[in-house]
């Protein structure tokens, strides 16, 4: 089947659509799902797509996936069910990617090493793909990420904060975290705001009232937060998973998993977190236990240079920097994770 769409992507091999993936994709890659039990590798089909150059943030709306090829400075919107490349949007070489039920939001940014451009912020509407509005962002100050869901968009850097209001674009609320609590290192979604990390170790949460200081953690210093579950911050912190109580700030438990983590899915308990290993023949997804943090199951990703990991309908993706997207296909996913529940 040839992929098409606006700007059609390269395909290796896709036989048919992501939903029927595991019975007639074609197989290009393994994934062996054996850590789950200590069992022996069972391979299973992915579909691979050259889809740019240099892929980087991921997310999914309106059951498509939506990836930064920063290569060719483009937004690139994929169909979620056949991997056809539906848009390539021309919005800037580095982007900071968040959805909600109806839009992508698509902030331009610089990176934390050179931290210029700063903004504008994007908005895509997530059924036609058309830019609906286009943000401007104070320019004096630096923003990392953005964070989009439970009625609010949040901007956020190290020291800035913003919060904007979805439906009409309008900034509602600006806020600055106090010095002594460091420079903003990871910024989630929680309950009435945000919950974010510093490079101290402190937990803050953001809401209308302001920033609100938190416990502090040694676990948490020079970490970046990237997911909370069941009153657990989750962060990363040299190749290493910690989980801290964020009422208390008590280390819950530490797991070091490699030397680099990029992303954490929280479901149902189970924490789905993407990085690298040592020794290993690609990179790595690690089934987590978010209470325990025992390791429930571990397959290998066919690529070394994955950056982002994002499920849309059902299916997990990969994007890599040499342009290509990895896709387990449903049927994969839920095999893996029902092991992992049953390990």
């Amino acid at each position: 089947m040839r992929l098409r769409g606006h700007g059609a992507s390269r395909p290796t091999a896709l036989a048919g659509s992501l939903s029927r993936g595991a019975r007639n994709a074609f197989v290009v890659g393994v994934l062996a799902l054996a850590g789950c039990a200590g069992g022996e590798p069972g391979p299973r089909p992915l579909v691979r797509i050259e889809a740019g150059e240099n892929l980087g943030a991921m997310t999914a709306a309106g059951g498509d996936v939506w990836v930064n090829d920063f290569g060719t400075e483009r937004l690139l919107r994929v169909d979620g069910h056949d991997g056809r490349v539906l848009e390539r949007l021309p919005l800037g070489r580095r982007l900071a990617l968040a959805a909600d039920r109806h839009a992508v939001w698509a902030l331009r940014w610089g990176g934390r090493f050179f931290r210029t451009p700063n903004g504008p912020l994007y908005r895509i509407d997530a059924a036609t793909g058309r830019i609906t509005r286009r943000i401007l962002l104070d320019p004096r100050q630096i923003y990392f990420g953005v964070i989009a869901g439970g009625g609010d968009v949040w901007v956020w850097g190290p020291r800035h904060l913003v919060r904007i209001d979805p439906s009409s674009g309008f900034i509602t609320a600006e806020f600055d975290a106090a010095e002594e609590a460091g420079e903003l290192t990871g910024a989630v979604r929680a309950p009435g705001g945000l919950l974010a990390s510093t490079a101290r170790g402190r937990l803050l949460r953001i809401t209308l009232a302001g920033v609100l200081p938190g416990p502090r953690s040694d676990a948490l210093a020079r970490s970046e937060l990237l997911a909370v579950d069941r009153g657990r911050a989750l962060a990363s912190v040299a190749g290493a998973l910690v989980a801290v109580d964020v009422e208390t700030g008590r280390l819950l438990w530490r797991r070091p998993l490699g030397f680099r983590i990029s992303t954490m899915l929280p479901r149902e308990g189970i924490l789905l977190a993407h990085g690298a290993a040592f020794r290993d023949a690609g990179d790595r997804v690690w089934a987590i236990d978010t209470a325990t943090g025992r390791v429930l199951g571990a397959a290998v990703v066919p690529s070394f240079g994955t950056t982002s990991m994002a499920l849309a309908g059902g299916a997990l993706w990969f994007a890599t920097s040499a342009g290509e997207l990895i896709a387990a296909p449903p049927l994969t996913v839920r095999l893996f994770l029902a092991r992992a529940r049953a390990a």
